[in-house]
């Protein structure tokens, strides 16, 4: 049976796997030239002008167009997570090393506190199968697509519209060179997604193991404040136990404020760019599901639609796991403590107040209630496409 720091070790060893396989070099050494990284960032641009030059070719036949345009938002998408990734590796490379060195390397199997850490271990491991299988069942789609078509209708199709200037893919040289091409689109599209996707699961499940381990901390501390020889000051070996573990339960809550400040800095523009490109893409081709008999448009929307979905409900994880922690707080029996501690214990509690987690450019958190409001707006821009088409 794996312990908890194989399975953080399986995980992360994923997310380095991604890594380099697209040249993000996150945990590379610094000022290494990467040639992997000029090859994704050469394949993003290539993938948003040909779709953009194909859209060009068909502007006067609009579902054609349609169909060109029906995976640009996922691309746009994943430039600027890629981007914004490769521009801070710093605050990545230092949460990822924080959650090995106090949370998986420091409490290990003899630890009272181990049974938390095994289980949220296992979560993230078991959600990285998930996120993974989810991704590559949604592109096999995708890729069976034209055998589907081939076989039921006799049509030669290519994985998705997009097509090379001055390559004619309805001849065999040009329709390999140009599928040959579309499977690298592919390739490294789903590693960029399971390495930004993935790592926001990473940093998000191994934040609230941080909460977990605070209010477990926090249920010791309330047992040491409920004996008698605690109260009656009788114990000096109790009465240091309960400043040693006060003092750890300070410092773990700013570590915590500070794990979220930082993830919600590095993913605030992600955000903003995941919820803007997926409600036009998921729009887009829920048009063409509507207006024409493209099968592959199914497996891109479920994609698009589960993608999104994704980073709102790990939002309103950690959006959770925050009020769990301040209810914690707030049945702490305080007044147990000293004046002295009373006090620290009063600017902790307003601390824990302040709002933490995710957001949209700062604009809006991360929760179930702005993905409510995005999904209206979504059926509302749907239904202005469909009545201007019609």
């Amino acid at each position: 049976m794996r312990t908890a720091i194989e399975f953080y070790n399986a995980s992360f060893n994923r997310l380095k796997l991604s890594s380099r396989l697209i040249g993000a070099g996150l945990w590379d050494m610094q000022g290494s030239f990467l040639w992997g990284r000029i090859a994704s960032v050469t394949q993003i641009v290539m993938f948003l002008a040909l779709h953009a030059w194909t859209g060009y070719k068909y502007r006067n036949d609009a579902l054609q167009m349609l169909e060109t345009q029906s995976l640009i938002c996922t691309g746009a998408a994943l430039m600027i997570k890629y981007f914004t990734m490769i521009r801070n590796p710093a605050p990545v490379r230092e949460l990822s090393g924080n959650i090995e060195t106090q949370m998986y390397t420091k409490y290990q199997e003899l630890s009272p506190e181990y049974p938390v850490v095994l289980k949220y271990g296992r979560v993230l491991y078991f959600a990285g199968h998930i996120m993974i299988g989810g991704y590559f069942g949604s592109l096999f789609i995708i890729w069976i697509n034209p055998l589907f078509m081939y076989f039921t209708e006799g049509r030669i199709i290519l994985l998705f519209f997009c097509e090379i200037p001055y390559v004619d893919w309805t001849v065999m040289k040009g329709y390999w060179t140009t599928v040959t091409l579309q499977i690298m689109f592919y390739v490294t599209g789903t590693c960029g997604l399971i390495l930004v996707d993935y790592l926001c699961a990473f940093f998000t499940i191994n934040g609230s193991l941080y909460v977990d381990i605070l209010r477990f901390h926090l249920g010791e501390l309330s047992e040491l404040l409920a004996n008698p020889d605690y109260q009656t000051r009788s114990s000096p070996e109790i009465i240091r136990k309960v400043s040693r573990k006060w003092r750890m339960c300070l410092l773990e809550h700013q570590r915590i404020v500070e794990y979220y400040d930082k993830f919600s800095d590095l993913w605030s523009m992600i955000n903003l760019a995941q919820v803007s490109c997926s409600v036009f893409g998921i729009c887009i081709n829920m048009l063409i599901i509507f207006l024409t008999d493209w099968y592959a448009a199914y497996a891109i929307l479920f994609a698009l639609f589960i993608d999104l979905t994704v980073h709102f409900v790990l939002g309103a994880i950690i959006e959770r796991k925050v009020d769990d922690l301040h209810i914690s707080l707030m049945h702490f029996p305080w007044y147990l403590l000293d004046d002295r501690r009373q006090k620290e214990y009063k600017l902790l509690l307003l601390r824990a107040q302040q709002p933490s987690g995710m957001s949209i450019a700062g604009l809006t958190p991360v929760n179930y209630e702005t993905y409510t409001q995005i999904m209206k707006m979504l059926y509302q821009l749907f239904a202005l496409a469909m009545n201007f088409l019609k």
